[in-house]
This record gives C-alpha cells, structure tokens and sequence, in this order.
C-alpha cells in the first residue's frame, strides 16, 4: 500500500520520514484507508507512539503522502526490533522496551484504536533507546472511552480465509480468537505483545502448544508472572502487568521475607537466651538452699577455670599519671597495651584450649616479660607485618601483671 523514505528538511536540515501511497491497482476505498491512517496518527500524541507532522500529494505522481517523525537509534540508524539478534541485550533492556509497549498500548486503547498488526517490524529503536509504535494500517478505530469516535476503520487485508470473513494481522502473532471470527480488542494486542517479549528473551516462537512458564524457567522469575497472562488463550483472562512494578514488588517482597525470617532468629535467640538465663537462676538457687558447701563449691569452681583474656591483660586503674622509677605512667601502659594483647593472645587461647598447663602459660608470660624488660627487639620477629606501638619497659610491666594475675586469679579491674 505505500513505501517509506527518510528524508530531510530543505530549509530546517532536519531530518523526517516520508510515508507515500504507492498502490496501483484501482481498488475503491483503499486510498480512503491510507489517508485515514496519517489522520489517526495525526490524532495521536505519545512518546511511544510515532508521530505525524504533516501531510500532502505529490505533484508528479498526485499521489497522497504524510510525513512522521523519522525514529532512529542511538547511533542514528533506523532499527526494528526485528534486527535486535538473539542475546544481543539484557533482561532489563527488554523490560523497559516492555513497558514502552504497554504504556503505548494503553495509550491507544483509551483512544479506542486496537493497533491489530503488532509485531517485531512494527516497533522501531528511539534515539533514547526506547521503542515507538509505528505502522497504524490496518489499525481496528472504534469509539475512545470519552464516547468521541476517532476516525473510520481502517481495514488493509493481510490475508483471507477460504469463504469466510477477512483476517487482519501477521502470522505468529495473531491472538486465537482471531482465527474464529473474533473482533480484534485491546486483548488480541496484548497477545502479539507476548509473542514479541516470548521472542526477544528466548530467540523462539511461542502458540498455543507452547509451555510458556517451562520456556522461561531459567530467565527471571517476573517474566514467569507476565508472559502466561499476555498469551491466556481466553482473551477474558489475559492481563498486561508492569514489568517495573512486578520487579519492584518482588524485591519488596523478597526483603520483607528476610526480614521475617530475621526477625523470627531474633525471637528464637531471645526465648534461648532467656531459657539459659532461668536454667542458671534455678541452678544457682538449688547450690545456694543446698547448704554453703555448695556456694563454696561453686566458687572454688569459678576460681579454678581459666581467667579470660581480658581478665588478665589491661591497664589497671590505678596505674599512675605519671612515670617513675618503678612503674610506668598510664599513658606508656596503655600505647604498650597493643603489643602486650599480641604477645599474650595466643598462650592464653591454648590455656583455654588445655593445650598448655596455667603453670607453663604463667611461665612463657614471665619469660617475655623479661625479654621486654631487657630491650630485645626479637619479640614481634615471628610478625614482620606488625610494628610495636609501646615501649619495652611499659610492656614488660603489662606482661609481668598478667602473669602475677594468672598464677593468682584474675583480679578485679
């Protein structure tokens, strides 16, 4: 029915795409159809939906032309999704030019147009990356939901079936209601944009044989929500979801699980901790209304389990301000405490451990202390990559300390 050019603005030097009414045979009504497409697109304004500026004949041939917006890709080409190979882009690009569609489509449908020829051809590549709606030919125009009628039909025959009503569409994409004699909706639309999504993701065709939620089983789980809806076989139960929205919801819904599940450790933590807390109450009571044997027991028991490391390394409170001749000041203490926790973590951990008898871990304690107390800078050898903070005589003191505590007890901080 017509051929279409680019072409540029004379005076504006921008550049545009040119529709022209090429058919030659002398059918009535079909010059009507083409010029009622350029005024439908001429009624329409939506960035996903290509747009007409003007419209004229060509003097030469008195044929009626109108002229579009000419849509290029990033790159200044004119691109159909039909020319977007296999795995050429992510899920999320093909989410967005999704939702393009959708928003279009509903666009048109509350126009009461039914596009009724969408397919990968029809949709072409923006400069923005987004996709825009072309080719209205053979576009089913109805009455808008405001009640104004839009423009008359505009019916291009694609093909016919043997004795029966006219089809119009494209193969592959045509909804299965549209085989029986079913009026095109907004629903049979819905079904060529599922074949175009089934497409883009997988690089096959989909039908009425095609188990679509197996075909996506390895693509995102929101696909498995959106693609069934678009090819329901009863046009009544299909639905045109937001891919964002979907996305949006399940990375909702998948945080909120976390945080249930975090939640109920939480509460199991808490119901143990308290558990633990009456299983030690109840013991204690039961040593205590024993007799005094048992209290003392009880300490004798506390007193003969290894001291934390903690209880054994620090600055003592009342370490002095300032320095003398027998004790180093506070502050000497605490930069040597660093390197006094690095020398002592490990013996102290094997005394736990039952590695090293209290005896023996006192002893290594003494023995470094002495090393620190004589200057030796072979103490942190084992460390090439740590660099002592403090100085001998500080650290010396601190060891010596935490030797006293271990062979006594811990003492009290």
């Amino acid at each position: 029915m017509s051929e279409v050019y680019e072409a540029e603005h004379l005076r504006l030097g921008s550049r545009h795409a040119i529709k022209f009414f090429t058919y030659e045979k002398n059918v009535d009504g079909v010059k009507e159809r083409f010029l009622a497409e350029g005024k439908l697109l001429a009624k329409l304004a939506h960035p996903r939906v290509v747009r007409v500026t003007d419209a004229g004949t060509d003097p030469e041939t008195q044929q009626p032309y109108f002229v579009m917006d000419l849509v290029a890709d990033p790159e200044g080409q004119v691109r159909s999704l039909a020319e977007v190979p296999v795995g050429g882009v992510d899920e999320a690009q093909i989410g967005m030019w999704y939702d393009d569609l959708r928003e279009g489509l509903a666009y048109i449908h509350a126009k009461g147009v039914v596009h009724r020829d969408l397919k990968l051809e029809n949709v072409l590549i923006g400069s923005d990356g987004h996709v825009v709606l072309t080719d209205f030919g053979i576009s089913k125009i109805g009455v808008a939901k405001n009640g104004d009628t839009v423009v008359d039909p505009v019916q291009t025959i694609v093909r016919l079936r043997d004795g029966k009503n006219p089809l119009m569409g494209s193969l592959g994409y045509m909804a299965p209601e549209l085989e029986m004699g079913v009026a095109a909706s907004p629903q049979s639309d819905y079904y060529a944009l599922g074949v175009i999504v089934y497409r883009l993701l997988t690089g096959t065709w989909c039908d009425a044989r095609t188990d679509i939620t197996g075909g996506l089983e390895t693509y995102d789980p929101v696909w498995r929500q959106i693609v069934p809806k678009l090819l329901h076989a009863n046009p009544r139960g299909r639905e045109c979801l937001s891919w964002r929205e979907q996305k949006d919801a399940a990375a909702e819904k998948r945080f909120f699980d976390m945080e249930n599940a975090l939640e109920h450790s939480r509460g199991k933590t808490r119901r143990e901790k308290r558990r633990a807390r009456v299983s030690f109450v109840v013991i204690f009571l039961c040593a205590v209304l024993v007799s005094g044997l048992g209290v003392y027991l009880y300490r004798m028991t506390a007193r003969l389990q290894p001291p934390t490391f903690d209880e054994v390394v620090y600055v003592p409170k009342d370490a002095p301000e300032e320095e003398t001749e027998e004790k180093a000041s506070r502050e000497q203490l605490q930069a040597a405490l660093p390197d006094a926790w690095v020398l002592a973590h490990g013996i102290i951990e094997d005394l736990h451990k039952g590695g090293i008898t209290r005896a023996k871990a006192v002893a290594e304690l003494n023995r470094l202390a002495k090393l620190a107390e004589e200057d030796n800078l072979n103490l942190f050898d084992d460390l090439p990559s740590y660099s002592a903070s403090g100085e001998s005589a500080a650290l010396g003191e601190l060891l010596r300390a935490a030797a006293k505590r271990l062979s006594e007890g811990a003492d009290p901080k």
